[in-house]
C-alpha cells in the first residue's frame, strides 16, 4: 500500500514539473504582434490568439449530463444509499469527463485560435490536399469549414499533446480562466491522452 502511495506521488511531481515545463514554453513561445498573442507550434505554424467567451464553454459542456450516483439498498440499515462505486457508474462518469473535457477543448481550439502563418510544406485547412485526406480518412463535416478547421488544427498545426497543451494554457490565460482550472483542463487532457495510450495494442 506505502508503495502505491508513494508511486502516487511521484507521479503527480512528475505531472507538476511537466505542467511547468509546458506553461515556461508556452510562455516563450507567445508573442505579442500588433496587440495580439500568438504562439508557435511544433509545425511552425503560427496562431493567432484571442479569449473565448465562457458563455460558448459552458453551452458546450452542459449538453453533456452528468451521470446520477445509483442508489442502492443497504439492508443492514434498512435504508437507501449512493453507491458511488458502482462499475457503470464508474464507467459513465469517465466518459461523461472525456466527453466535457472534448467539448471544452474543442471550443477553446475553434474559438481561440486562428491562422496567422505557416510554413508552405504543411497544407491548410481549405487545400485540396487536406480535403482529400478527410475523404479518405472518413472525417465527418468535411464540407463544414470550420470543422475542417478544428480538424486541422488538431491533426495538423498541433499534432503533439504538448502543442495542445500549450493552446489550452494560452487561450485559458486570454478568456481568464483561473490557473486552478487551467490546470485542471489540462490534466483531464493529459489523463484523456494517457488511458487512450493504455489502450493502444502493444507492438512486441
Amino acid at each position: 500500500m506505502a508503495q502505491t502511495g508513494s508511486s502516487s506521488k511521484r507521479r503527480n511531481q512528475r505531472d507538476e514539473a511537466t505542467r511547468k515545463v509546458i506553461a515556461a514554453e508556452a510562455r516563450a513561445a507567445s508573442v505579442s504582434t500588433n496587440g495580439r498573442a500568438q504562439i508557435t507550434l511544433s509545425t511552425g505554424v503560427v496562431l493567432n490568439l484571442r479569449p473565448v467567451p465562457k458563455q460558448f464553454i459552458y453551452e458546450a459542456t452542459r449538453a453533456f449530463e452528468r451521470p446520477r450516483v445509483p442508489v442502492v439498498l443497504n439492508n443492514d440499515k434498512g435504508r437507501d444509499e449512493e453507491n458511488p462505486a458502482d462499475p457503470d457508474y464508474q464507467e459513465a462518469i469517465q466518459r461523461y469527463v472525456v466527453e466535457t473535457a472534448n467539448a471544452a477543448t474543442d471550443v477553446a481550439l475553434l474559438r481561440g485560435t486562428e491562422i496567422s502563418e505557416k510554413p508552405e510544406t504543411v497544407p491548410g485547412p481549405d487545400d485540396t490536399i487536406w480535403i482529400q485526406e478527410m475523404e479518405v480518412l472518413r472525417m465527418p463535416m468535411r464540407d463544414n469549414p470550420r470543422a475542417r478547421y478544428l480538424a486541422w488544427i488538431k491533426a495538423v498545426a498541433a499534432p503533439t499533446d504538448h502543442d495542445i497543451l500549450m493552446l489550452l494554457g494560452e487561450v485559458g490565460r486570454l478568456t481568464g480562466v483561473s490557473e486552478a482550472d487551467v490546470d485542471d483542463a489540462v490534466q483531464r487532457f493529459r489523463s484523456i491522452t494517457a488511458r487512450d495510450e493504455d489502450r493502444e495494442p502493444q507492438v512486441k
